[in-house]
């Protein structure tokens, strides 16, 4: 696992990318991600409008994360943006990526009891997996 966060080589260290940083690395990891080990090759050119390419490390909202999932192992590419909470009137609890096995309701189990094995704490929105862990 990468230790530390770490900006994307095309995002500036302003103070306000530094803050994201902070909370999107928190966010990475409460999702159970981490960045890739494997080589990530950055687009060139790459500018505040989207591109088409992964970045290593935390490229910003509006760009691909190249992560792991540490429950599955897949390797997947997100939009910080859509880790973010969803608040308002259609709130709605953070999802797994498409395809992940250990995904909704009916995973519920399995996926705490991965989330056990990896050592990460169960977080507390997904009450489906926090409900399958039997209490004392």
């Amino acid at each position: 696992m990468t230790t530390g966060p770490f900006l994307s080589s095309h995002l500036r260290a302003t103070p306000r990318n530094l803050e994201s940083l902070q909370a999107a690395w928190a966010r990475m990891h409460e999702l159970g991600y981490s960045p890739r080990t494997t080589p990530v090759a950055e687009p060139e050119g790459c500018t505040r409008t989207r591109c088409a390419g992964a970045h290593h490390g935390y490229p910003g909202s509006e760009h691909r994360w190249a992560l792991v999932d540490e429950l599955c192992g897949a390797e997947i590419e997100v939009y910080y943006s859509h880790m973010r909470d969803r608040k308002g009137a259609n709130s709605a609890p953070p999802r797994r990526h498409k395809g992940c096995p250990y995904s909704g309701p009916a995973n519920a189990i399995k996926r705490a009891a991965r989330y056990i094995e990896i050592g990460r704490p169960i977080p507390a929105w997904d009450t489906d997996a926090r409900a399958a862990v039997p209490t004392d």
